[in-house]
């Protein structure tokens, strides 16, 4: 079966006139982001039913029931932390992030949550610059001021009503931006499979005293909705980390702008979403600043 996969994507490679490596992890990629935009999909069904507390704590204790066991099947060891504190921290910011986002999603239509996530890539960047040491180069303090101005694009404050929604999204991309670069500090001693699992752990640990203020035992559909979330979040997280083994990151960038192609056709069939202009514009924006450095820098590097 594997025999005739490899071949399979061998030929469809030779088709397009890419390298194999890059057509799977660029199919990968694509992957990972359909199902980061399937769960704000499903976050957006969930949502007027049960508190974000609740889908934030039952997909995290799935996810922990879930990896625990399987990275820990050949020894804890592999996933032994050596930077608890820091760990607790990624886990505490990971999961106000999540909560936020959650609470966000049936208050702001699928697109502009994707454009939105954009900007957490913006602050990461600035994040290196103020906290890791990475050099405030000019070409890059330029990219990240156009890519803010793709944000206001997608904001328009004074001209759209800042809602409740879009400004917890603007907040939540900020802490997700925090939990990248804590990730980047523990990964000088914890492996990315560590982070991964202690992170729903701690989302686990520390929503359960809020979950039981709005206990609501899910019906069976919730239930396999969360499950589905649950499932999404690590097949979202490992295609990415194959398709960045797989490909080239220059092959693997570009696909990124799909999350909110992803989000205009689920936001569109499923809610009714009517695609913004100034959203997918601004967007883009955003999108072509992140391409602008991460090249950049990779060239420099070289």
């Amino acid at each position: 079966m594997f025999g005739s996969l490899e071949k399979f994507t061998q030929g469809m490679a030779a088709r397009v006139g890419v390298e194999p490596g890059n057509f799977v992890g660029v199919c990968l990629a694509l992957i990972s982001g359909l199902a980061i935009m399937a769960n704000g999909a499903i976050g957006k069904l969930l949502a007027p039913d049960l508190h974000p507390f609740l889908i934030t704590f039952f997909r995290s204790a799935i996810m922990t029931l879930i990896l625990f066991p399987w990275f820990a099947r050949n020894g804890y060891d592999r996933i032994r932390p050596t930077r608890h504190r820091e760990q607790f921290l990624n886990g505490l910011i990971f999961t106000l992030a999540i909560v936020g986002w959650f609470w966000a999603l049936p208050r702001t239509p699928l697109d502009m949550v994707a454009a939105i996530g954009f900007t957490s890539q913006l602050y990461a960047i600035i994040g290196a610059m103020l906290f890791l040491g990475e050099k405030p180069r000019l070409w890059r303090w330029i990219a990240l001021f156009v890519g803010f101005i793709g944000a206001m694009i997608i904001v328009r404050p004074g001209f759209i009503e800042l809602t409740p929604g879009i400004l917890v999204l603007l907040a939540t991309a900020i802490l997700f931006s925090t939990n990248r670069l804590v990730i980047k500090v523990i990964a000088t001693k914890d492996n990315p499979e560590t982070s991964v699992v202690w992170m729903a752990f701690w989302a686990t640990v520390l929503t359960a005293p809020l979950a039981v203020l709005y206990w609501k035992i899910p019906d069976l559909m919730q239930f396999l909705l969360i499950v589905s979330i649950s499932l999404l979040t690590i097949i979202s997280h490992y295609s990415l980390a194959w398709a960045l083994k797989l490909g080239d990151i220059g092959a693997i960038e570009p696909t990124t702008f799909m999350r909110l192609v992803w989000g205009v056709i689920l936001g569109y069939f499923i809610f009714h979403d009517i695609p913004d202009f100034f959203t997918i514009f601004g967007g883009l924006i955003v999108f072509s600043s992140i391409i602008y450095i991460a090249r950049r820098e990779r060239q420099e590097g070289n």
